[in-house]
């Protein structure tokens, strides 16, 4: 779930979180394609500015598992175990919307708004439910709150939400991902397929 504050103040230094780990659904290339020029289009008829995410790391996050000051092994493989327990089949999802979340303040710089593609799909529902419960077994919290939805960009300007020509993608696997806070850098530590419906025989 995106979460927006508003603070006043400077707020105290908290501890280094600086590994991340989740769990997220990633789009092909071909869709990450026609992703990336809805992007462009956008961003050329808005003359819109923003730090923009790579094409390659376009994601839907499932569950947030947490920010680590190091990553234990002992978690990933929680995880692990839990992304095992599910089996469920492909399916599509459905960007249909755009909208600016709210900006989280940094001393000393400007306010950035995520961009966002926003998303919904049954399959997409039932995988982040049937994951959480798969989390919950292993002894991995999870949260029930889910707003699908895939980021473009950081902006300092914010965007009202806006309807646009739906986008579909299809999503062939899960993966569980390592990322380090505030660097370019996805490890993908284990990737889960799904089950793809067999042809039918004539």
């Amino acid at each position: 779930m995106q979460l927006a504050f508003d603070f006043y103040g400077e707020l105290p230094r908290g501890p280094v979180r600086g590994e991340r780990l989740f769990f997220a659904v990633f789009p092909g290339a071909e869709d990450a394609f026609r992703i990336e020029q809805f992007r462009r289009s956008f961003f050329e008829a808005n003359h819109f500015r923003g730090s923009m995410l790579r094409q390659d790391r376009f994601h839907v996050s499932l569950h947030h598992i947490g920010d680590f000051k190091r990553l234990k092994s002992s978690r990933s493989y929680a995880a692990e175990l839990a992304g095992e327990l599910v089996h469920l089949p492909a399916f599509e999802i459905t960007l249909n919307a755009l909208k600016s979340f709210g900006a989280f303040p940094k001393p000393g710089r400007a306010l950035r708004y995520p961009l966002v593609l926003l998303g919904e799909g049954p399959g997409l529902v039932e995988l982040h439910e049937t994951l959480g419960a798969a989390m919950t077994k292993v002894g991995i919290r999870a949260f029930p709150d889910f707003t699908p939805h895939l980021t473009l960009s950081y902006g300092e300007r914010s965007v009202l939400e806006q309807r646009i020509d739906p986008i579909p993608i299809h999503i062939a696997s899960f993966c569980l991902v390592h990322s380090r806070v505030g660097k370019t850098e996805y490890r993908i530590i284990k990737r889960w397929p799904l089950l793809e419906p067999k042809p039918l025989l004539h």
